[in-house]
C-alpha cells in the first residue's frame, strides 16, 4: 500500500513538473511575440494552478509590472516571499517594483528584510547600494558595495559596479584602486582584467589599458572578451594592424560575436581588403538576415567593387526586406545616376518620398533629375522644396546653388567656358587638342589668359550685351556642349563652349 501511496505520489509530482512546463512554454512564446497581455494571461492561470509555485507568482509579477500594474506586481512578489523566504528574487523584484512607484522607503525595507533573511544577501547588498548611488546616497552606496565584497571578495561584479560609482563621482584613482583590489583576491579573473583595461581606456590611460587587455589575454589566451576589448581600443587609436588581429582572433574563438564581426568588416573594407569584408558581412548575414545596416553595407562595398549588378541586387534586396527605411531607395538611386539612368532613378525617388515626402536630399536630386529632362518648372518646385525642408547645410547650399541656375535659364541667361589666347596659331593647336578629346577646363586653366581660366574658362551666367557681339553671336548657335571654332574679338582669340 504504501508502495502505492509513493509511486501515486511521484507521478503527480511529474504531472505538475510537465504542467508548470507547458505553462513556461506558453508564457515564453507569447512574450517572444510581442503578446504580453495573453503571456500575463497565461501566468495566472499558472499561479492559479501552482499557488505554491515561486516561479508561476515570479512570472506574474513581472508581467504586472511590465503592463504597468504595479500594486498586483507587489501582491505577487509578496506571495513569492511569502513562499520562499530565503530566495533573493522576491525581494530584489519587489524593491524594483516600489522604487518604480516612488515608494523608496519600502523598496528599502523589502531589501533590509532580504539582507536579514535570504542565502545571498550579498545580491540584495548590491541592489540596495545602487539604489542609494541612483538616488545620490553616495556614501550609503560605497558602504553596501564594501560590505558586499567583505562579505564575499569572490563577487566580481560588487568591484565593478563600486568602481563604476567612484568613476560617477569623478574619482578615477579609487576606481582603479577598487579593480586592483578585486584582481588581489582574484588574481586570475579576466572579467575584472578587461573591466579595468575599459577603465584606463576611458580615462584615456592608452598605455595601462593595453597592458590590462594584454594581462587578460596572457592569463586566458581563448577568452574572447580580452582579444575584443583589445581591438575596439586599438580601432580608437587608429592602430589598425592590432585592432584587426584581436578582432580576428575574438571572431574565430566566438563566431557569434556579431558586432565584432561588423566592426571587422568594416575595418577590412576601410584598409581595402573588399573580398575579406564581403565575406565577413555575409557571414553576419547568415546569423542575422535581419541586420538591415549591415545589408546595406554590403551593397556598398560592391559598389566599391565595381560590381554595379551585385550592388544593386543587394539594395533592391534591403528595401525588399524593409519597404518603410528610405536609406537604401536614396542610395540605388544615386547608383543609377552615377548611370546617366535618369529614368529609373526618377522612379525610386518618388518611391522614397512616398515613406518621406519631406526629405530634402530626395527632392534637391529630383531637382537634377528634371532639369536633365529639360522640365525646369518641375526642376525649380523640386529645388525650392529641398530648400524649405532642408536641415543640412550642405543639401541647403546645393539647393540655392542649383535653384539659382534653373532661374538664370529660365531668365534666359546663358553659361559657357571659354580659353581666351593672344594668337590665332594658340588657339588652333589649342583645338586640335580638343578635337583629340583632351578637356576643355582643364585646357583652359593651362592655356587662357582670361581671369576665369581658375574657374576652367566657366563665365558664369550672363545675358545678352554681357559681352561682345561677336562672342554672344557664337554662343547662340552653339548646342549644350558644343564647342566652337576659332572666335576673334578685340580681347584676342576664343575658343567656347556651351554648358546650358
Amino acid at each position: 500500500m504504501k508502495r502505492w501511496i509513493l509511486c501515486f505520489a511521484l507521478g503527480m509530482l511529474f504531472f505538475q513538473v510537465a504542467d508548470a512546463r507547458d505553462f513556461l512554454k506558453e508564457i515564453e512564446a507569447h512574450y517572444s511575440e510581442g503578446k504580453v497581455e495573453d503571456a500575463l494571461a497565461v501566468a495566472k492561470a499558472f499561479a492559479e494552478a501552482h499557488a505554491d509555485s515561486v516561479s508561476a507568482h515570479g512570472f506574474l509579477g513581472t508581467l504586472y509590472a511590465e503592463t504597468g500594474q504595479l500594486d498586483a506586481a507587489v501582491v505577487a512578489f509578496q506571495k513569492v516571499i511569502a513562499i520562499k523566504p530565503n530566495s533573493v528574487r522576491g525581494y530584489r523584484d519587489l524593491a524594483v517594483v516600489f522604487a518604480q512607484q516612488g515608494a523608496f522607503s519600502q523598496a528599502f525595507a523589502a531589501l533590509d528584510q532580504g539582507i536579514a533573511q535570504s542565502d545571498e544577501p550579498v545580491l540584495l547588498l548590491v541592489e540596495r547600494a545602487s539604489l542609494n548611488r541612483d538616488l545620490g546616497k553616495r556614501e550609503e552606496a560605497i558602504a553596501d558595495f564594501e560590505a558586499a565584497i567583505k562579505r564575499r571578495p569572490d563577487f566580481i561584479e560588487a568591484y565593478q559596479t563600486l568602481a563604476l560609482t567612484h568613476i560617477a563621482l569623478g574619482d578615477s584613482l579609487s576606481a582603479i584602486a577598487v579593480m586592483d583590489r578585486g584582481l588581489g583576491a582574484n588574481p586570475d579573473n579576466v572579467m575584472l582584467m578587461v573591466n579595468r583595461g575599459g577603465i584606463f581606456h576611458a580615462l584615456g590611460m592608452t598605455q595601462e589599458a593595453l597592458a590590462a587587455y594584454r594581462q587578460a589575454i596572457a592569463t586566458a589566451p581563448e577568452d574572447p572578451s580580452a582579444h575584443r576589448a583589445l581591438g575596439f581600443m586599438a580601432a580608437e587609436v587608429d592602430s589598425l594592424a592590432v585592432a584587426q588581429a584581436a578582432w580576428e582572433k575574438a571572431r574565430d574563438l566566438a563566431p557569434e560575436d556579431l558586432e565584432v564581426r561588423d566592426a571587422l568588416a568594416q575595418l577590412y573594407a576601410a584598409r581595402g581588403n573588399l573580398d575579406a569584408s564581403i565575406g565577413e558581412m555575409l557571414g553576419i548575414l547568415e546569423r542575422a538576415p535581419d541586420a538591415h545596416p549591415v545589408r546595406l553595407r554590403l551593397a556598398e562595398v560592391y559598389v566599391a567593387k565595381a560590381e554595379e549588378a551585385q550592388a544593386k541586387a543587394v539594395f533592391s534586396d534591403c528595401i525588399a526586406r524593409s519597404p518603410d527605411w528610405i536609406a537604401p531607395y536614396k542610395r540605388l538611386a544615386l547608383l543609377y545616376l552615377g548611370e546617366d539612368n535618369v529614368d529609373s532613378a526618377g522612379v525610386i525617388y518618388h518611391r522614397a518620398l512616398e515613406i518621406d515626402p519631406k526629405d530634402a536630399e530626395v527632392h534637391n536630386n529630383l531637382g537634377f533629375i528634371y532639369s536633365s529632362q529639360g522640365d525646369l518648372d518641375k526642376a525649380r518646385m523640386a529645388y525650392e522644396t529641398a530648400m524649405a525642408e532642408s536641415q543640412d547645410p550642405k543639401t541647403l547650399r546645393d539647393a540655392q546653388g542649383n535653384l539659382d541656375i534653373i532661374k538664370s535659364i529660365q531668365a534666359g541667361k546663358m553659361r559657357v567656358r571659354h580659353i581666351l589666347v593672344k594668337t590665332e596659331t594658340e588657339a588652333q593647336e589649342i583645338l586640335n587638342k580638343l578635337k583629340a578629346g583632351e578637356n576643355f577646363a582643364a585646357l583652359a586653366r593651362t592655356y587662357s589668359i582670361d581671369p576665369s581660366k581658375k574657374n576652367g574658362g566657366s563665365t558664369g551666367f550672363f545675358s545678352l550685351g554681357d559681352f561682345h557681339p561677336d562672342f554672344e553671336a557664337v554662343v547662340m548657335k552653339l548646342k549644350p556642349n558644343e564647342v566652337s571654332g576659332i572666335v576673334k574679338t578685340p580681347l584676342g582669340y576664343h575658343l567656347i563652349m556651351r554648358i546650358n
